[in-house]
């Protein structure tokens, strides 16, 4: 069994303050092969990085922006994505477990406004695109 989990799940010191979110995933069978996947450092944002967000923008989309820059990262994380999306799809994968609370890996993240404001949740970039592109596999989060 192939499992796609965020890399900071698994240990990896991936996060933005360069720590990980080590989780236990006791009880799991031993058959499983751990994929781990950081959006954030596969497009190059390296570790430590300044932390990112979700912001609406004026038109209503949705970017991945630097929280003191306001550089927009979406391109780089959309195309890192988009490019394990199509090793997965070669490769399969059965179960994605993806960080909580993530503007990459997360079911529901908060949103931000242009002004900083919390104005709702939306899913992580990575984690939009696991639903879209891969429908019938299993994703959660811990």
């Amino acid at each position: 069994m192939k499992v796609v989990a965020s890399s900071c799940l698994l240990g990896f010191k991936t996060r933005y303050d360069g720590r990980d979110k080590k989780h236990d995933f006791g009880g799991i069978p031993a058959d499983v092969e751990y994929l781990p996947f950081c959006p954030e450092v596969e497009a190059g944002l390296g570790v430590p990085r300044e932390p990112i967000e979700l912001v609406r923008m004026d038109d209503g989309s949705i970017h991945v922006l630097g929280r003191q820059t306001r550089e927009d990262f979406t391109d780089r994380i959309e195309a890192c994505c988009r490019a394990k999306v199509a090793e997965l799809k070669r490769d399969g994968v059965d179960c994605f477990v993806l960080k909580s609370n993530s503007p990459s890996c997360g079911l529901e993240s908060p949103l931000y406004d242009a002004c900083g404001n919390v104005v709702g949740t939306a899913p992580g970039i990575w984690a939009r695109i696991v639903a879209a592109e891969f429908p019938d596999v299993p994703h959660g989060m811990p």
